[in-house]
């Protein structure tokens, strides 16, 4: 299903923010490899890396340190909550579920343990970033 209007919105909004953290690098629907099958998350982070121009990677073996997911009108919360196991189990640091319909983002830090925002800041301790939650919706 290819991404809404405010889903798009969204995605940019998130990549401008994280964009600000120079440690990081911040793409936009890359594809991860898990156990031999693909897995696009919106939006990975990474330490700081080099892009090398002469030489792409269309899928990707080494798993970002942060996933997110944002939520589409069609899509439900368990499935993501679902795709979260798989993502930590392979080793990605945290995951965010961001659900435009509350203007929440809820930060996994494990399967097990999230913590919702919907107003002051968006933080995530194992990235150890804060982004103002006005700035996202």
């Amino acid at each position: 299903m290819a991404p809404s209007y405010n889903h798009a919105y969204l995605q940019a909004k998130l990549i401008g923010a994280l964009l600000k953290f120079e440690k990081y690098s911040v793409f936009s629907e890359l594809t991860l490899t898990i156990d031999k099958n693909d897995y696009v998350p919106d939006i990975c982070v990474y330490p700081a890396r080099p892009i090398n121009w002469l030489h792409d990677i269309t899928k990707m073996s080494e798993m970002p340190l942060l996933a997110i997911e944002i939520l589409s009108p069609s899509q439900g919360t368990q499935a993501v909550i679902d795709k979260f196991g798989i993502y930590f189990q392979a080793g990605i640091k945290s995951c965010w579920l961001v659900a435009p319909v509350t203007n929440a983002v809820i930060v996994f830090s494990s399967y097990e343990e999230g913590k919702t925002f919907t107003d002051g800041e968006i933080i995530d301790n194992e990235l150890k970033i804060k982004i103002p939650i006005k700035n996202i919706f």
